[in-house]
């Protein structure tokens, strides 16, 4: 390899990779780079034979050989893999190192490229014609003026007419002529990895028609955004807002372990901290835990006086009226944030309120750390932190941490000051290690009062969260052979999209190798597009008895055994992929594992797709036309079905959700509970659904919703709930909380009066029984009829009621456009007809 000129900034453990245009360098990424640097390691270089990595012994020109020194300086970088941003000439190279390293890649962002060239002949004609004529001081002082936004600085045109002016000719049209003869078209389709691709929308260069749509057309599961007024340089001449894209992105794509091979030096530094509370805040922000989310009590003194010290280092502090929205606001801010929140409540009666939330993120494995205040044991004015309060002998409990310890992975009672850092590292650790869940550590007020440890700290932990296995090879083997031999294998799954990477490696395997797949047993996570060929729905009772091997991927619940008729009884054999293939925290769970894989299950799907590419199966392309057609026969039922409910006197909810689906674009994220018909709601970006755990813990939905915006306020949010569920939810807390931090969602409440789920089962466990023959449903329907458009709109938000189904599609349309223009919450208060 030629010596390449690299600039490489430490600043985390994963590793961002830019590649520059031909007319660009290492400084083209000056704005990303300083955006990242805090979380991210980065590296810019100049390719071989540009700017700083020019010599004059003419190195060898090709999108293969920058390709290849990029995945090297990786590794000399001391990573094992990367996220790769190329714009333009670096799009293209970004996709030759997928084509060649695939393993390397955690993610791709391709920004103002393509994959191939309608117009290369000419364009190689026309620049070959003009340098044929110009310096390269001359062809880019006339060019490079038209790859910017109108609106750009000169002095940015200038430094990049300098840039390109001071390349070597020969260099620059050799460089032209690889980029022009690049044809990924059949690559693309085949990326099993998180990818963003970027444009200016007035980019004449490479426009985003055709160009990135073409790209986006064939990437599965690609993510579009188009920047407004943005050039062909839109990473410069829209800086803002390419970073304001990038960097969740990054997020969403971030590895489950660190990237880093070296491991990080430990080098202790003094703490400014007086007293425990300041400490605990301190740390907290020092291991990058974002938002505390708290509803306060007596024990919180200490913490509240560390917080007004000026200058303390310190997470968001978010405030909630009820314990409920507080730990629910951490499990949404967690799924679109990818960061461990902390929660704290107030002693062991704020613990009670938890409860709920607690076992939703136990039940989803989503991490946080979980804390609570411990009631006084001391009496003595001597001692700070002593009790001053009656409750704080009636709050005193045994055994605090016991009350939801089946549903924590580890608990611990702060003892001293000392125990601090490797309280809370172990905490954070063991969230986060798979399966992933809440932690609970109680935290006595006397110690929180007391003088902090005077032990230096380490900036970064030394107690990380284990990174997820390997699938054993011989494992992989089997189920490969296992698919192999299948005449009509299925997939079943709810819960992969906790895994970055899975829908994306679930949508190569099952489309390449012809296998179907149905999510069920609760939605909790984006699994797969709704538009893939071969998705077959969300109820498996059809499905599984027509199959010959079952892979349940990240599933607790495959499917009721009692709604599936199966031949002779048998179930056919079920291969369990997952962190935890036996679901080791549900007591009984009787579902065959004839196989398992355990481990990452986006790698072990990745691992499989390759052993049946080399050796597929023979009947692979009849399994997915079969597929093909089976998925748009069941989709199109479903759309046909809703609209007809349109000319109904009452609202359906199948029609309401069919409205959603209408309405709805890339930008909506949705969180479910309960009444959202997800197949007439088409979803094709990971992270766009969500729903509350299997344990199914009324009361999630806004709390999670309300988080989920504070992680993304560039997404619009909208939570569906039924009527029975929304009063479950704390609503009073949650508007409040909704108004008081500015938090614009869409609220869409299934208003039927009553508890449709329960009448549901009640008529399945006793068809034909005393409560259908008289229609007397006890504890099923609500009674009284609150105006919820009225509370919303009491508590500062803009409350809708609607009553019949042509005013539903303006309203939700309505709703929408207000969230995205304003910063308060809509809430729809749609009056549906009893569906149970």
């Amino acid at each position: 390899m030629p010596r390449i000129h690299t600039a490489l900034t430490q600043g985390g453990d994963e590793l961002v990779v830019f590649l520059h245009a031909v007319g660009g360098d290492h400084s083209s990424w000056r704005p990303q780079v300083e955006a990242l640097r805090a979380r991210y390691s980065t590296l810019t270089f100049d390719m071989r034979g540009h700017a700083r990595s020019f010599s004059a012994d003419r190195p060898e020109i090709s999108i293969q050989n920058f390709a290849d020194d990029a995945i090297d300086l990786v590794e000399e970088a001391g990573f094992y893999r990367a996220h790769f941003v190329g714009l333009s000439m670096g799009g293209v190279v970004a996709q030759e190192i997928f084509s060649r390293a695939p393993e390397r890649v955690q993610s791709l962002t391709l920004a103002a490229t393509w994959c191939f060239h309608p117009e290369a002949e000419a364009r190689r004609t026309w620049m070959e014609d003009k340098l044929g004529r110009m310096s390269m001081a001359e062809s880019a002082a006339m060019d490079m003026p038209n790859l910017y936004a109108a609106d750009a600085p000169r002095a940015l045109i200038d430094a990049a007419i300098a840039v390109e002016g001071g390349k070597d000719k020969e260099v620059f049209l050799q460089s032209w002529h690889a980029m022009m003869q690049v044809d990924y078209r059949e690559l693309l389709p085949r990326i099993d990895v998180p990818v963003l691709l970027l444009g200016g929308s007035d980019d004449r260069i490479t426009p985003v028609d055709p160009l990135l749509l073409d790209l986006f057309a064939r990437i599965p599961m690609a993510e579009l955004r188009v920047l407004a007024g943005g050039g062909h340089f839109c990473n410069l001449d829209r800086a803002e807002a390419f970073n304001a894209a990038l960097a969740p992105f990054l997020r969403r794509a971030r590895a489950r372990a660190p990237q880093a091979l070296a491991l990080p030096p430990a080098s202790p530094a003094p703490s400014s901290a007086t007293t425990v509370a300041e400490a605990l805040l301190e740390q907290l922000h020092r291991r990058d835990v974002p938002c505390l989310f708290s509803n306060s009590g007596t024990d919180f003194t200490p913490i509240i006086e560390a917080l007004a010290r000026p200058g303390a280092a310190a997470p968001r502090i978010v405030a909630a009226a009820h314990e409920n929205t507080a730990i629910a606001m951490a499990h949404g801010y967690q799924l679109l944030s990818g960061h461990v929140p902390a929660v704290m409540a107030h002693v062991n009666v704020g613990t009670a309120n938890s409860g709920l939330g607690l076992i939703n993120a136990r039940r989803a494995r989503v991490p946080m750390l979980v804390m609570a205040g411990l009631t006084p044991y001391t009496d003595s004015p001597a001692v700070p932190g002593h009790r001053t309060n009656f409750v704080q002998w009636g709050q005193d409990s045994f055994d605090q941490a016991a009350y939801f310890r089946e549903f924590t992975k580890w608990d611990y009672r702060l003892a001293t000051a000392e125990h601090l850092e490797v309280a809370v590292d172990r905490a954070l650790a063991i969230a986060d290690s798979d399966p992933a869940g809440p932690v609970y550590l109680t935290l006595p007020k006397e110690v929180l009062c007391a003088p902090a440890s005077s032990a230096p700290v380490t900036p970064r932990p030394r107690l990380r969260a284990n990174p997820p296995a390997r699938p054993d090879a011989v494992a992989l083997a089997r189920v490969a052979h296992a698919l192999r031999t299948a005449k009509r294998p299925l997939i079943l799954t709810a819960e992969l999209g906790r895994y970055r990477g899975g829908p994306e490696a679930l949508w190569q395997l099952a489309t390449r190798h012809g296998i179907g797949v149905v999510e069920f047993g609760k939605r909790n996570f984006f699994n797969l597009a709704t538009d893939c060929p071969v998705h077959l729905g969300f109820d498996p009772t059809s499905q599984v008895p027509q199959a010959d091997l079952i892979l349940a991927v990240e599933d607790p619940v495959p499917f009721i055994p009692a709604f599936v008729a199966l031949p002779h009884g048998q179930v056919p054999p079920i291969v369990q992929i997952g962190v935890d293939p036996l679901f080791a925290d549900l007591p009984l769970r009787g579902f065959p594992s004839d196989l398992a894989l355990p481990g990452d299950p986006a790698e072990s799907l990745r691992l499989l797709t390759r052993l049946l590419d080399a050796d597929p199966a023979p009947d692979v392309a009849a399994r997915r036309e079969a597929l093909r057609i089976e998925h748009g026969v069941a989709f199109a039922n479903a759309r046909v079905a809703a609209d007809i409910d349109a000319h109904r006197s009452a609202i359906t909810k199948r029609w309401l959700s069919r409205c959603i689906g209408q309405a709805i674009d890339d930008e909506v994220v949705i969180f479910n509970e309960y009444p959202l018909d997800p197949v007439l709601v088409p979803r094709r970006l990971p992270d766009s659904w969500f729903e509350n755990s299997i344990a199914s813990g009324l009361g999630w939905a806004l709390g999670a919703a309300l988080g989920g915006k504070m992680a993304r306020p560039d997404r619009t949010i909208v939570a569906t709930v039924g009527d029975g569920s929304f009063l479950f939810n704390t609503p009073l807390s949650a508007l409040h909380a909704a108004a008081a931090h500015r938090l614009p969602i869409v609220v869409v409440v299934f208003n039927d009066c009553a508890w449709s789920t329960i009448r549901k089962s009640t008529r399945g466990d006793f068809p034909g029984g005393h409560a259908q023959a008289t229609d007397n449903f006890a504890l099923c329907d609500l009674g009284a009829d609150p105006a919820y458009d009225q509370i919303a709109s009491a508590c500062g938000g803009i409350g809708v009621r609607v009553e019949k189904p042509d005013a539903v599609p303006e309203s939700v349309r309505r709703a929408i456009e207000q969230v995205r223009s304003g910063d308060r919450l809509v809430l729809l208060d749609v009056r549906c007809e009893r569906d149970a």
